[in-house]
Formats: C-alpha cells, sequence, structure tokens
C-alpha cells in the first residue's frame, strides 16, 4: 500500500540518517585513536634528547588507509560548505547593530518625553531650563534652548515662544507669565467735618506696591454729613485687571454748636468818640479755634444821639451762627468830660504807693476799699455828669459823693487788673446809690467805701445774703436787680477780714 511504502520509506531514511551518523562518529573515533598512537611512538623517540626530524605515523598492518573525502563518500557524508561562517558572523553583527539601534531609540524615546511644552508662573518669579526637562537626559551635553532666560522681564505678564533642542531635533516650548496678584495697599484715617468735601482718594492710600502700573479709585464713599465712625472703600487695581478693596477709616465730626460770645455790654458813648465795640469780648467754640465775630453797627446815626442796637454775630467754620445784642447810647460829649486815660494815671500813682507786688488780688482789693474810704471824702455836692470826671475829681480833690466814691474804686480795680463792674440801687425812692461788684478767686462780692451815718467802717466782700442782713438806721439800702449782675459767692470771707488794720488772717494749714 502506498501509505505503507511511504510509511516505511521514512522510517528507512530516518534509519539511514542514524546509521551515518553513527558511521561517522566511529570514523572519527578510529582516527583519533591512531593520531594519539602516532603521537605516543613518536614521543617515545624523541626520550632521550634524540629528536627525529620528521614524526611518521606508524601504521597498523591490518589498517589501510582511506582518505577523509572517500569516508564522506563511502558513508554518504556532505562536506560542509564555505559560506557558513560567514554567514554567521553576518547575522552576529547584524543583531548586535540592531541592538545598538534599538537601545539608541530607547535612549531618544525616554529622554525626548521628559521635555514639557509649557509653563505657567506668576509675574516676578523666575524660570529656568530645568522646568522644562523633567529627568536627567543620558547625554546632557546634546540639550540645548535658544531662549536667555536671563534676560526674560519677568515682572510684565506675555508669552514667549522657543525652542529646546535635544539630540538634534528642536521641540517647541512656551513661557506664560501671568499676573495674578492683586496690588497691596493701606488706607490712611482721616479725621474730617461733616461740611467737608470728601479728599482724594490718592490723598487716603499709602504703602502701595505692585510689580505694574495701578490705578486708585473710590470704590464707595459713605454720606458724611451726619457725622460719625464711617468707612470709606477705595479700588486698587493694576495693570492686568486685579483688584485690591482698601478701607479707609473715616473719623466726621457733625458740628452743631454755635459759638459761644462773652464780655459783651450795652456801650455809653459820646458822638464823635471812638468806640471799642470788642473790647474784654470774647467768642469761644467747641471746635473752631478762630471763630470769626462781626459786629454790625448797621443801625446806629454815629451823629446823633440815641440809643442803637448794635449785633455781635459769631460764626465758625462748619457754619454755625450765635447772635447777641447791645445797647449803644450816644451822647453830646460834655465840657466837663475827662479822658480816661488822665483818671487811670492818677488811679495808677495812687495804687503804686499803698500795694506791692507780693500781695493777692484779695488783699490788693482790701488796700484799694479802705484807701478810698478814708481819703475821699463824702460830700453831696460834685460833678457826677460822668464817671471819669467825678473819678477825677474824686483822686484830684479828694471828695466826691456816692457815685464818685464808686469811680474811684473802679478806676483803681481797672489798673489792679481785677474784674469789677458797678451796682446801682434798684429801686429807690429819694436818692440812687451806686457801690462796687469785684471778682475774687472767680467769685463775685460786694464792696461799699462810701461812709455811712453812724458806721464807721466799710463793707469788703460781702455775699448778697450778707449784703441784704446790713441794717443801718433802720433800713437796708441794697436793694437791687440781681438778674442783671453775675450770681454771687455763697460762703462768706469775712471771718479773714481785719477791718480796722485793713489786711487778711491767714488761714490756720
Amino acid at each position: 500500500m502506498p501509505n505503507d511504502r511511504s510509511s516505511e520509506g521514512g522510517h528507512i531514511k530516518a534509519r539511514v540518517r542514524s546509521a551515518d551518523s553513527a558511521v561517522i562518529k566511529a570514523v572519527e573515533h578510529e582516527t583519533a585513536a591512531s593520531r594519539k598512537s602516532v603521537h605516543r611512538v613518536e614521543n617515545e623517540k624523541t626520550k632521550g634528547g634524540k629528536k627525529h626530524p620528521k614524526a611518521r605515523h606508524v601504521k597498523n598492518p591490518s589498517e589501510k588507509h582511506i582518505s577523509r573525502a572517500k569516508e564522506r563518500k563511502l558513508y554518504g557524508v556532505k562536506k560542509r560548505k564555505k559560506f557558513l561562517v560567514p554567514l554567521l558572523i553576518f547575522l552576529f553583527l547584524e543583531l548586535v547593530l540592531g541592538a545598538l539601534v534599538y537601545g539608541a531609540s530607547y535612549i531618544y524615546d525616554r529622554d525626548t518625553a521628559t521635555i514639557v511644552s509649557e509653563h505657567t508662573i506668576e509675574a516676578g518669579s523666575s524660570a529656568d531650563l530645568g522646568m522644562y526637562i523633567t529627568g536627567e537626559p543620558m547625554f546632557g551635553d546634546y540639550v540645548s534652548c535658544n531662549l536667555d532666560f536671563s534676560t526674560v522681564n519677568y515682572t510684565l505678564p506675555q508669552t514667549i515662544r522657543f525652542t529646546v533642542r535635544m539630540y538634534g531635533t528642536n521641540f517647541p516650548c512656551t513661557l506664560t507669565i501671568v499676573d495674578t496678584t492683586a496690588p497691596v495697599a493701606e488706607g490712611i484715617p482721616q479725621t474730617m467735618f461733616s461740611i467737608d468735601e470728601v479728599p482724594p482718594v490718592e490723598d487716603c492710600i499709602t504703602n502701595i506696591y505692585d510689580l505694574n502700573d495701578v490705578t486708585v479709585e473710590w470704590a464707595e464713599v459713605p454720606d458724611i454729613t451726619k457725622g460719625g465712625e464711617l468707612i470709606a472703600k477705595a479700588a486698587v487695581t493694576d495693570s492686568s485687571g486685579n483688584v485690591t478693596i482698601v478701607d479707609v477709616p473715616f473719623s466726621v465730626t457733625r458740628d452743631v454748636k454755635a459759638p459761644v460770645i462773652e464780655g459783651t455790654e450795652d456801650i455809653e458813648a459820646f458822638i464823635g468818640d471812638s468806640i471799642a465795640y470788642r473790647e474784654n469780648v470774647t467768642v469761644e467754640d467747641d471746635i473752631d479755634p478762630n471763630p470769626v465775630l462781626e459786629i454790625d453797627t448797621s443801625g446806629v446815626i454815629a451823629d446823633e444821639e440815641g440809643t442803637y442796637e448794635v449785633i455781635y454775630r459769631a460764626k465758625d467754620f462748619t457754619g454755625n451762627v450765635s447772635e447777641t445784642a447791645i445797647s449803644l447810647t450816644l451822647t453830646e460829649k460834655p465840657d466837663t468830660w475827662v479822658e480816661p486815660e488822665l483818671v487811670y494815671e492818677e488811679a495808677e500813682e495812687i495804687l503804686n504807693s499803698i500795694t506791692w507786688d507780693t500781695m493777692t488780688d484779695m488783699e490788693v482789693a482790701l488796700q484799694i476799699t479802705y484807701w478810698v474810704r478814708y481819703n475821699v471824702y463824702y460830700t453831696p455836692i460834685c460833678d457826677d455828669t460822668n464817671w471819669t470826671r467825678a473819678a477825677y475829681d474824686g483822686f484830684t480833690k479828694r471828695s466826691g459823693n456816692c457815685y464818685s466814691i464808686a469811680m474811684c474804686a473802679k478806676a483803681l480795680f481797672d489798673v489792679a487788673g481785677i474784674e469789677n463792674m458797678i451796682i446801682i440801687r434798684e429801686p429807690y425812692y429819694n436818692n440812687p446809690h451806686f457801690w462796687n461788684y469785684i471778682k475774687i478767686d472767680d467769685q463775685w462780692y460786694h464792696c461799699d467805701s462810701t461812709p455811712r451815718i453812724g458806721y464807721d467802717s466799710y463793707f469788703f466782700m460781702y455775699t448778697t445774703d450778707e449784703l441784704h442782713n446790713i441794717w443801718l438806721n433802720g433800713w437796708n439800702g441794697y436793694s437791687f436787680d440781681e438778674e442783671l449782675y453775675p450770681e454771687s459767692a455763697m460762703d462768706s470771707v469775712q471771718y479773714r477780714i481785719n477791718y480796722y488794720e485793713h489786711s487778711i488772717y491767714e488761714l490756720d494749714e
């Protein structure tokens, strides 16, 4: 059967190949043994120092020499072809070259994969080539960049395009510089009044810092007209649009109190004389250190006798206004008028003779009251048409009525710098009476140097209550309108006064 033959033929070929292999091995074995035998004989012949020029192969008599070619032909062994070794060398070199190519490709892919093509940084920071390579290239000398990072302006937001060259290939990269940081600034606290204008925002912000230009504007301004502790908000914006809102404290005073005018009093003057409207007049304000005082004399007819209203008007810088009015009485100057300067010259000469610098105001006032009481004698007949004539005659003639006596004391108190005023008896039935009202240690007291029938003394620093309790000859004689004058002291100082020696008792410590 064909299959059987085929199968059998296959087995026969297999057996032949197996036999050939065995024969070849047997021949090779015998040949090797023969060679060993020849070498052994040659070695024995060369013992003893003798060496044959040529070693000969001793053939076994029973051995018939057969050449290698005949052996291969006899046993069907084919001779190996000569190109096998070059082929093997070629294959080896190809393997080595392939390995080198693969290794180079592997290194290229691995190192170039470490390149980062984009980076974004904040303005003010810096960059370098290392940011674009995440690993360590095997051949770092073959990595370069066409951008000099030291020349970049890192404060300016921008996008920079450049290339990183690695192993001969250019890789496009970008560096983006952004500004996302808002400016830094501080508010300057403001102190102002409710009528002031809000100051420019540039004057209210300080310590501004940003890498680029900034603009400042008000974002929110409170209503300052009502006053109080308020917060204004300023927007500080840089060129990239970043915004910082800065609080600016406002301390706003709402001034509702008008200035206070003090020291005004009715004025009696002569036609043609200069009138000192501002003498002893003061204006004070709780906020404005220099309030403006205006004196309205528009209703005064300066060359006609009469009583006119003069208005004092004070205004502070916030617009609050206060007013007070006085009466100005103008009369024709009498022929007997004496200028006040002459009166004060007489008074100063007398004062210097009865006082000295170490005296207190209380001691000076006592000496004045005492001197007038015992140096200006009472007479009902005198010129009392005006206070300067009455005082001048009292000093020069040493006589006068109660008006003259009170005016002499007034002139002396004025020169001594002691605040004083004249009180007039009101009401009166027969004759008016005049006495002095002085201010000592911020308290007001009554003084009267006019002699009294049956009373050889004087009244010094009496309180109003004490004055109302004086009864001489069956009557008091000291009635007056208390509302027209400052309130007097409440505590008596009479226990400190020595009337006979016109001195002050020392207080016990």
